[in-house]
């Protein structure tokens, strides 16, 4: 089976854009339920995606599934940091894993050197 890794860079609070993460979360819950190795991973405006009210309001639902399925790798913490987003304690307070911080954007090479292949929404 393939391994996948889910790159959502789309902004929550644009609509077009909420909708484009939604649907990156639907595709990677579909996937693991049909036994693929799955992680998504939050990155640049898509960082804000956890913590959104956003004007889809099919974002939330899809994103706690996602939670609940064990698919969330975690948000860029480099993006989440206060030079940055500012969001990292309201991240932090839901418990979610920042990957990086304010000095250290990681790249996706860890993905592909552990075999997935990446998506990028």
């Amino acid at each position: 089976m393939g391994k996948y890794a889910f790159v959502i860079l789309s902004n929550p609070e644009d609509l077009s854009e909420a909708i484009r993460a939604a649907h990156a979360l639907h595709y990677a819950v579909q996937l693991k339920m049909a036994g693929y190795d799955v992680v998504v991973y939050f990155d640049g405006f898509g960082s804000r995606v956890p913590i959104a009210d956003s004007p889809y309001k099919g974002l939330r639902p899809a994103y706690e599934v996602a939670q609940r399925e064990g698919v969330i790798y975690g948000v860029c913490g480099y993006c989440a940091s206060p030079p940055h987003l500012n969001i990292r304690d309201k991240l932090t307070a839901l418990k979610i894993r920042l990957i990086g911080d304010e000095e250290h954007h990681e790249d996706l090479s860890k993905f592909i050197n552990n075999g997935y292949q990446v998506l990028v929404f």
